[in-house]
């Protein structure tokens, strides 16, 4: 199963996202676990986690991130600005998916 985990100062924009991601997986019929939690809590939720999505307003912590999870074989990256502010969930999927190499 894909594992996709958001994170955000506090996990709420990233919470709203989560769930129009699972949205449009549902609809798609993909089998994907997606779950949002706050920037502090990302090391305890990181395993077997394939892709880890940050909002875009921890830009500035995204290296010290990177770093943190390096030994989990997890691909980082930050969500795009335009798409996090609009909460597109199916933007946002295809984004963790095309990284996944699906």
């Amino acid at each position: 199963m894909r594992n996709i985990l958001l994170a955000c100062g506090v996990g709420a924009s990233s919470g709203f996202i989560a769930q129009k991601m699972r949205k449009a997986a549902e609809k798609k019929g993909l089998e994907v676990e997606i779950r949002a939690v706050s920037d502090t809590e990302i090391l305890e939720n990181i395993e077997g986690v394939g892709v880890l999505l940050i909002g875009p307003h921890l830009k500035h912590k995204f290296e010290e991130i990177q770093e943190e999870v390096s030994g989990y074989k997890v691909k980082a990256a930050i969500i795009d600005r335009k798409y996090y502010a609009t909460l597109d969930g199916e933007a946002v999927l295809k984004t963790a998916l095309d990284m996944m190499g699906e």
